[in-house]
C-alpha cells in the first residue's frame, strides 16, 4: 500500500539500543538485560494547518473601535497523534515522501476527524492565549494523514494470557514533547 509517511533515520543498532536503556531508570533496571523483540510499525498522524483570527479585546468591542477580522491572522501547523489523539506543536514544514508499506505494518487512527480537528485546535488556542495573551478563533485550513516509523520493542517472551511490557520509539528523529 501506497502511503505518505516521514523518512526513517533510526536503524535497527540505535533502536535496540535505546531499547535496552528501557525508557526510564526503572525500565533499565527490570527489563534491560531480558529478551528484546523489535517491530518496525507505522502509526498514522494527521497535520492540520489552522487559520487563526484574532479577536478585539473586550473593551475595544465595547467602544466601537474593534473590528473582526476579515483575514486570517496566524496560520499554525499542528501534529495530532493518531493512536492518543493528542496534538503538538509543529514550526517547520514536515519531510514526507511515498512509499510502499506492507498492510500488517500500518495501524491507522481509530479517531473520527471531527475529534482530531477538536485536539489540534484545542491546543493551538491554549498555546495562543499563554503566548500570545489574546482570543483566537481557530478554523481548519488544511489536513492531511502522514504516517510515522515507530520501533515497538516488546520486552520478555510472547506467551499467551501474558501481559508484556512495550515500548515505543520515534524512528524518524521527531520527537514529540507534550508540555501543555
Amino acid at each position: 500500500m501506497i502511503v505518505t509517511a516521514t523518512p526513517k533515520t533510526m536503524t535497527d543498532a540505535e533502536a535496540l539500543r535505546t531499547a535496552r536503556q528501557g525508557g526510564n531508570i526503572f525500565g533499565k533496571a527490570l527489563y534491560g538485560g531480558g529478551e528484546i523483540t523489535l517491530k518496525l510499525m507505522y502509526l498514522e498522524s494527521r497535520e492540520v494547518i489552522l487559520d487563526l483570527y484574532y479577536q478585539p479585546a473586550p473593551i475595544m468591542k465595547i467602544l466601537g473601535k474593534g473590528e473582526k477580522p476579515d483575514k486570517p491572522s496566524q496560520k499554525i501547523r499542528m501534529i495530532v497523534e493518531g493512536t492518543r489523539c493528542t496534538a503538538s506543536y509543529s514550526e517547520d514544514p514536515i519531510e514526507t515522501r511515498e512509499i510502499d508499506i506492507k498492510e500488517e505494518m500500518l495501524q491507522k487512527t481509530e479517531f473520527s476527524d471531527d475529534k482530531i480537528v477538536a485536539a489540534a485546535k484545542r491546543h493551538a488556542l491554549r498555546m495562543v492565549r499563554r503566548q500570545i495573551g489574546r482570543v483566537a478563533v481557530a478554523e481548519v485550513n488544511s489536513m492531511r494523514s502522514i504516517f510515522r516509523p515507530y520501533y515497538v520493542a516488546f520486552y520478555g517472551k510472547y506467551e499467551m494470557g501474558k501481559r508484556i511490557r512495550y515500548l515505543p520509539i520515534e524512528a524518524d528523529g521527531h520527537k514529540v514533547e507534550r508540555v501543555l
